[in-house]
């Protein structure tokens, strides 16, 4: 059932051309036939023989692989090396010689071709094993199309008919094998004989045409001419087509539908602003014309630039003559649209005179630039940056306001870009391409603002003033040093101040440490000097209490004596407490700072008229035992000389608890003193002297402010 649906379509085919072809001649009449026997057999289930080359040309390259036999009848239109092709009345079928045969056959024999099919690498195809001359046929009709159409990809091994404009003729001395096969043998000498390679163009459609025939230039090249031929594709390894070829068969030469033009090199020439204006005779569309300039830039083989009277103008053409600026040439050439002005494409060249050096024009406005197109020109500029690459040099400009690119082929002469820095003024000459990359209007007038420059060698292009070397990339290297610098900087500090902050939390262990066994000691000492010192001189102090009760009985003296005595002893037991009391901090073991300094202010002002607040501001945390035991002795002692020296009448304490650090303040309204005036050796300093060496202990900072009639306030900052 698949054959008969690959079969269908061929029948359709064969009735398409037939009715094209307008007459049903016997061979035609016979194909049809045998394309309707083989739906029969198909139904019948005989075997599949495939005998048409829609058939074929219908398989999948998958179904095709599978090698189906053939058995086609056909008119032989062109051979290649081990390879020709047919047409029968269905279509036209590419086929491969396997092993290499000869085929001696001319156009329009009529040959027996048994093979299988092949998927080819664009479009199925077949294999031949053996070919056999049956007979004469007419060769068929050809299939009227444009080249434009063929670039569809859908006309691989058609017989076409096509009418363009010849644009080149070249004539090679060898065949060039299109379509060799695997298992190709290069080595097998073949008959070599001149063939014409031509370009026809039917518009800006182009196609290259291999005719078996040596043709007259003088007759052919710029005439427009129908052409009958085999059309077959380059194409890529996807099965992609990217180009059709036409292959002319033997003895069928062009038609010339108009001769060519009377452009000769010593015909009037036309100025270049001429070309693509309106004309209301319509012109000669298609045909080369003949333009005349000075040459301002070439490069063999592929473009030239020349400069008339008028304008400029870009020439395509592969001829190889050597040309410097300042010649004058004549030009024959076929004009088609550029970017924004036209060029010449397939033209050729005569030198006619030698001209001065022409000048580049100097661009000082982005207006200027549509006249100028394809001209030389000079700017100047800011030099932004310029990249390398294998072929090119491509560069970006700040000049005449907006951006600017150039661009400079590679070449020996690389080494004059070792002074190109970013940043410099330069002076740019080199060939104006004017509205690359550019939106472009659909209609209307288009008056482009982008330019690029075509450097002709790196003499084009001069440093005026030379880049600051503060350079984008050396700032970039500063910046990343300092910052690197910067980095290393912090790193060390970071470090340097980890080590100090473990060597401060090895000495705060060791104070604290030293601080506990001193305390445990002080402690001890503090109970022994309770339980033996101050109970005895207590004792002492009864004895004498009731020795002098008795003491009328003895003389004035003795009880001056036993008074003093006693006093001496009340005032030792005075001073044993003190030391007691300095000495043991028992409140602490109890309490925190704020609650064992609030304590022991009300004990200090109980007695007294005097009026004491204790304020604590932040969060509350105990502290290393060293520090609020200096604190609470501080404290203790500015509350102390408020109360016994200042004779004041309110105290405010207040502990402020902040990150890392602890702030006492004891404010008083008592009688004030100038501070300037106490020394160590006064002894009216009232503690001050104990109260600064307990803070440099600790590291801290204390700050006394008083006046006389004034008050004094003692403030005391410590790092926890």
């Amino acid at each position: 059932m698949s054959f008969v649906l690959h079969t269908l379509p061929c029948i359709r085919y064969a009735r398409r051309r037939l009715s094209s072809i307008g007459r049903a001649t016997p061979f035609a009449l016979a194909c049809y036939l045998t394309s309707l026997g083989a739906v029969g057999s198909a139904l019948l289930g005989e075997q599949r023989v495939l005998t048409t080359a829609a058939e074929i040309r219908a398989l999948t390259p998958e179904e095709a692989a599978q090698e189906i036999p053939i058995r086609l009848t056909g008119c032989f239109m062109t051979r290649e090396l081990y390879s020709f092709a047919i047409i029968d009345e269905t279509d036209g079928i590419f086929l491969f010689t396997d092993p290499p045969i000869p085929t001696p056959f001319q156009p329009g024999d009529l040959v027996e071709v048994e093979g299988f099919t092949n998927p080819g690498n664009y479009a199925p195809c077949a294999t031949a094993t053996s070919v056999r001359r049956i007979g004469k046929t007419d060769i068929p009709v050809p299939i009227s199309t444009t080249i434009a159409e063929l670039y569809s990809g859908q006309w691989d091994a058609e017989w076409v008919e096509i009418t363009g404009v010849v644009r080149s003729l070249e004539f090679l001395p060898d065949p060039i094998p299109q379509h060799p096969y695997e298992g190709f043998d290069s080595s097998i000498p073949t008959d070599p004989h001149p063939y014409t390679l031509m370009k026809l163009a039917d518009g800006y459609a182009e196609i290259a045409v291999e005719l078996q025939e040596i043709l007259d230039p003088d007759l052919y090249l710029d005439a427009k001419i129908r052409l009958r031929g085999l059309n077959f594709y380059l194409h890529n390894d996807k099965r992609q087509a990217v180009r059709p070829i036409l292959h002319s068969t033997d003895g069928i030469l062009p038609e010339i539908i108009r001769p060519p033009l009377s452009q000769k090199f010593d015909s009037p020439h036309k100025p270049v602003s001429s070309l693509f204006t309106f004309d209301h005779t319509g012109g000669h569309p298609g045909h080369r014309v003949h333009v005349k300039g000075v040459v301002t830039h070439h490069r063999a083989g592929q473009v030239l630039w020349i400069r008339d009277e008028t304008h400029s103008l870009e020439i395509h053409t592969t001829q190889a003559d050597d040309l410097q600026p300042g010649d004058v040439v004549d030009v024959l050439g076929y004009p088609e649209p550029g970017t924004y002005s036209p060029i010449l494409q397939d033209a050729v060249f005569r030198k006619s005179s030698q001209h001065t050096l022409p000048a580049p024009i100097e661009i000082s406005d982005i207006a200027m630039i549509t006249r100028h197109d394809s001209d030389l020109v000079q700017i100047e500029a800011t030099l932004v940056e310029y990249q390398r690459y294998p072929e090119s040099v491509e560069l970006t400009l700040n000049g005449l306001g907006t951006t600017v690119s150039a661009s400079l082929l590679t070449g020996p002469d690389q080494a004059a870009l070792s002074d190109w820095e970013p940043g410099s003024v330069v002076k740019v000459s080199g060939i104006a391409a004017v509205g690359r990359g550019e939106t472009i209007p659909r209609n209307g007038l288009w008056s482009p603002e982008s330019l690029h420059i075509l450097l002709r060698s790196p003499l084009d292009l001069t440093v005026i003033t030379p880049a600051s070397w503060w350079t984008p990339k050396r700032v970039a290297y500063a910046l990343a040093a300092v910052l690197l610098l910067a980095v290393i900087v912090i790193a060390a500090v970071i470090l340097q101040s980890r080590r100090r902050l473990h060597e401060q939390q090895q000495q705060r262990a060791m104070a604290e440490s030293e601080f506990s066994a001193i305390l445990k000691e002080r402690n001890r000492v503090a109970r022994e000097i309770h339980d033996t010192l101050a109970q005895n001189i207590g004792a002492i102090s009864v004895q004498l209490e009731m020795v002098r009760t008795d003491s009328h009985t003895f003389g004035e003296t003795t009880q001056r004596h036993i008074q003093t005595a006693h006093k001496l002893a009340r005032t030792a037991l005075a001073d044993a407490r003190d030391s007691i009391w300095d000495m043991r901090s028992q409140v602490l073991e109890k309490y925190d700072l704020a609650d064992a300094l609030e304590r022991i202010s009300h004990q200090l002002t109980d007695d007294t008229d005097t009026q004491i607040k204790v304020d604590v501001a932040g969060k509350r945390r105990r502290l290393p035992p060293v520090v609020e035991n200096n604190l609470l002795r501080i404290g203790q002692e500015a509350v102390t000389n408020a109360c016994k020296h200042a004779n004041a009448k309110r105290i405010q304490v207040q502990i402020s608890y902040q990150n890392r650090r602890v702030e006492l303040v004891v404010t008083d309204d008592g009688v004030g003193f100038e501070v300037e005036k106490i020394s160590p050796e006064t002894k009216k300093s009232f503690g001050l002297v104990g109260i600064r060496e307990r803070v440099e202990l600790l590291g801290g900072e204390v700050k006394i402010q008083s006046a006389p009639g004034k008050g004094t306030t003692v403030n005391v900052s410590v790092s926890d």
